[in-house]
């Protein structure tokens, strides 16, 4: 089964609407980092990062993972923006025991802020979907079942949907090394 994981990060956002792909961003730099096989690596963040993305930052974010192994049973997931629609529902499927999702939140803090949330305390609307969905009812169902979810959100400085405008701004590229550190954390990595 693909995704038959005792944890699953997994990147929500979509990569063509700035800070909206931090999540995917951030998923496909682990993938890559940690030579995960369990998923693909997406062409468009991978030309970025290897591009376009502070070299400062990436070699710290490489210093950190670094020496690091990957415990048993995590699987990196670029949920892009289907996940409440397509993914998360997945979790009645598996016998996942945590979930973590890495996107971009609004809430009141500066731009590339990151902070960790409970799907079961957040406020209704605070977490939704540029897109137009709300995404905190089904990691409510998640949590109430079986599953320990974890959101790691990043305040994004720009969204611009409809127009496309791939990158990540400075504030939100600054944030990931910390976002790795908290991943790294949940899910064990000493």
């Amino acid at each position: 089964m693909p995704y038959d994981s005792d944890v699953i990060v997994i990147g929500c956002g979509n990569v063509l609407f700035k800070d909206d792909g931090y999540g995917p961003i951030v998923i496909n730099l682990l993938q890559k980092l940690f030579n995960d096989k369990n998923d693909y690596y997406d062409p468009a963040v991978t030309d970025f990062v290897e591009n376009e993305f502070d070299k400062d930052i990436l070699k710290e974010i490489e210093e950190k993972v670094a020496n690091k192994t990957l415990p048993d049973g995590v699987q990196f997931v670029d949920g892009g923006t289907a996940a409440p629609t397509n993914f998360f529902p997945l979790y009645s499927e598996y016998n996942w025991k945590k979930l973590i999702v890495i996107d971009v939140v609004e809430f009141n803090a500066e731009p590339g802020t990151v902070d960790v949330f409970d799907p079961s305390v957040m406020q209704q609307g605070k977490y939704d979907n540029p897109h137009g969905m709300t995404v905190e009812d089904p990691l409510r169902e998640i949590s109430q079942n079986k599953c320990e979810v974890v959101i790691v959100g990043c305040k994004p400085a720009e969204v611009p949907t409809p127009d496309v405008d791939m990158g990540l701004t400075e504030p939100v590229e600054k944030a990931i090394p910390k976002t790795i550190d908290i991943i790294l954390n949940e899910i064990g990595v000493k």
